[in-house]
């Protein structure tokens, strides 16, 4: 069974905050580590996972990240410190 990885992925001045998930996390920094910002160039470049939480099923995660989704700032600010206080990149290098 595939495991899904949902993340919040955030800038180097925490401007910006996506969620997202995926099934091969490792592809998925590969994929942001190497895209470019081209359409944007002065746009937020998205590096840092703050964030990490796995789930064993599709559905539970999709249901997560819309859950997520509609959190204030405040609140996924909230949950990141509870699990990343110092707002470490969780994601290995």
């Amino acid at each position: 069974m595939k495991s899904h990885t949902l993340y919040i992925i955030t800038d180097s001045n925490r401007q910006f905050l996506n969620v997202d998930i995926t099934s091969d996390f490792n592809r998925a920094m590969n994929e942001i580590k190497s895209s470019s910002n081209i359409f944007f160039p002065n746009g937020p470049h998205l590096t840092r996972v703050v964030y990490m939480e796995k789930f064993d099923c599709q559905e539970h995660a999709e249901k997560r990240q819309f859950e997520l989704n509609h959190f204030t700032r405040m609140q996924k600010e909230k949950l990141i410190r509870k699990q990343n206080a110092t707002w470490n990149n969780l994601c290995p290098t």
